[in-house]
């Protein structure tokens, strides 16, 4: 039977004895580690150890925050560590946007904001003064060219005019003559 030695270091060395256990000082957990015959190692865990892993490594992920303003937003800049995802319920402190949310993008690398989106029109009326690229006439007179756009005093005669099954031109399901050949 091999025998087992123990050792507890700081650092885990760069070679190791084979049939050993290495309690390693890590903050406020030790590292466990077990050699084969070979001194090739394995990590032993426990609960509180791989829970407090996986709650540093979530901790470092971006995110995505909701604040009321803008004000709310660049108090909460100060406090970032990471790049982060923020929703302004109304984002009217800032000057682009003139009504409404607005959702920013926190670049941790350089302490910016960046507006990826803005909501001002979810609820907007707009009016025909804030149309850009409208015609110049006015709603009024729009209105009635199309109202008008197919309205004859003569309507009812020009509805009796088409066409027969030969292409020919009818008035009132008659053949309509060719000029040339009426006599006058």
């Amino acid at each position: 039977m091999a025998e087992v030695k123990f050792y507890k270091l700081g650092v885990l060395p760069g070679t190791l004895e084979a049939n050993a256990v290495y309690f390693i000082e890590n903050g406020s957990y030790a590292e466990h580690y077990v050699t084969n015959s070979a001194g090739v190692a394995k990590m032993v865990g426990n609960t509180t150890m791989i829970n407090a892993l996986i709650s540093t490594q979530l901790s470092g992920l971006n995110s995505t925050e909701i604040v009321a303003n803008i004000a709310a937003r660049d108090a909460l800049g100060a406090g970032l560590n990471r790049n982060t995802l923020v929703y302004v319920i109304d984002a009217t402190g800032d000057g682009t946007v003139i009504s409404g949310a607005a959702s920013y993008l926190f670049n941790n690398s350089n302490d910016t904001w960046i507006k990826i989106s803005e909501f001002e029109s979810l609820d907007a009326a707009v009016s025909w003064s804030n149309v850009s690229g409208k015609p110049t006439s006015t709603p009024g007179a729009i209105d009635a060219a199309v109202t008008n756009s197919h309205t004859h005093t003569n309507k009812a005669q020009l509805d009796l005019i088409n066409v027969d099954g030969n292409g020919a031109a009818t008035y009132n399901g008659d053949q309509i003559k060719n000029w040339n050949t009426v006599n006058w």
